[in-house]
């Protein structure tokens, strides 16, 4: 430790619940355990519901505008208005979700009942 703290002072190992170690090769690495992961994780969950949250507030805010829907372009013409053009794939691909949603609720029963 003492070693890779000199090689890389602003990381201080020790104030970390870290592990170093060398592998066959040579390679230096540090495993960390403890608080640092559960912090790391809660602070994307955490994020992620902001996120959330952020969403539901514009869609409140402007019902008509689909946020998160694909397959649309932005723009606007000479005079500044605003324009939405969406485009898909037709019947085809609703079909598609469909049977893939059809696949997975035959997958979720069949786990259901292998129980």
């Amino acid at each position: 430790k003492a070693l890779y703290n000199e090689r890389f002072p602003h990381d201080h190992v020790d104030d970390m619940q870290g592990e170093v170690g060398i592998d066959v090769d040579g390679l230096l690495w540090v495993k960390y355990t403890g608080h640092f992961a559960e912090t790391r994780e809660q602070k994307m969950d955490d994020l992620q519901d902001l996120l959330g949250e952020v969403k539901a507030l514009y869609r409140e805010k402007y019902p008509l505008d689909n946020l998160d829907e694909a397959g649309h372009e932005i723009g606007t013409d000479a005079d500044g208005l605003l324009w939405v053009a969406y485009t898909g794939q037709g019947a085809n691909a609703v079909e598609r979700k469909i049977e893939c949603l059809e696949d997975l609720l035959d997958e979720v029963k069949d786990l259901y009942n292998a129980k």
